[in-house]
């Protein structure tokens, strides 16, 4: 494991290690074989189980559905290859593709469509479509995004370090990999862009208000709220 992440982890479990503990040894220096193999077990980075929320300044947004297309990828696979190589580096997440082929593949699930079962007489009747998106600000976009679970734990220790929450750590790293760390002037006024009540719920996982959009609007997002309604 990477020694700064593995330290975090003790001081965050106090009582998972013990004087004898190599942690408070002087460390010797990694080989870049270990370093690759104390990944682990790759397998707890297959799965995409938990939701990180946080939102982005329109222009890094544009940039993301720009780069994604034109490397013919999903924004959220996109973002989830930039996070791991932000985390635990280029190199091993091109080793962990040549030894375990398709770790990364990408099962997308709509985050917020809604889906019920199939009722006959609902058939029947007249359906109207609705799109709804968060409403967080002017030229602000809200995301959500699926990652395994150790590499939420991992950003959050990493954002802790900074004194940063996760939503803040990772959108300041998203913004730095998509525009270049000469668009981040001093935190907190991040590219002019002030917390405001609803991007604060927003990056806590609470609850924010919903703007309805148009169908084509809706594509544009990254995050919607599909809602259907029977009429007649």
């Amino acid at each position: 494991m990477w020694p700064f992440i593995k330290q975090q982890r003790k001081q965050h479990n106090p009582d998972t290690y013990t004087e004898s503990s190599p942690f408070i040894k002087p460390r010797r220096q990694l080989t870049l074989q270990q370093m690759v193999e104390g990944i682990g077990d790759p397998h707890e980075l297959a799965h995409d189980d938990v939701a990180l929320k946080f939102w982005l300044p329109e222009p890094a947004m544009a940039a993301l559905r720009e780069l994604a297309d034109y490397y013919s990828m999903t924004m959220s696979r996109l973002l989830r290859q930039q996070l791991f190589i932000h985390i635990y580096g280029a190199y091993t997440y091109e080793w962990l593709c040549d030894q375990h082929p398709g770790l990364f593949r990408e099962l997308e699930v709509p985050a917020f469509s809604r889906r019920g079962g199939i009722d006959e007489d609902a058939a029947r009747k007249k359906r109207i479509t609705t799109y709804w998106v968060p409403e967080l600000g002017k030229n602000i976009k809200a995301m959500k995004l699926w990652i395994p679970q150790r590499m939420k734990e991992d950003l959050t220790l990493l954002a802790e370090h900074l004194d940063l929450t996760a939503s803040n750590y990772v959108r300041e790293v998203v913004i730095s990999r998509l525009l270049g760390h000469g668009t981040l002037p001093m935190r907190p006024k991040m590219m002019q862009y002030s917390p405001s009540s609803e991007t604060e719920a927003w990056d806590n996982d609470q609850e924010v208000s919903w703007r309805e959009v148009s169908e084509t609007e809706s594509s544009a997002e990254a995050v919607v709220d599909i809602r259907h309604q029977e009429v007649g």
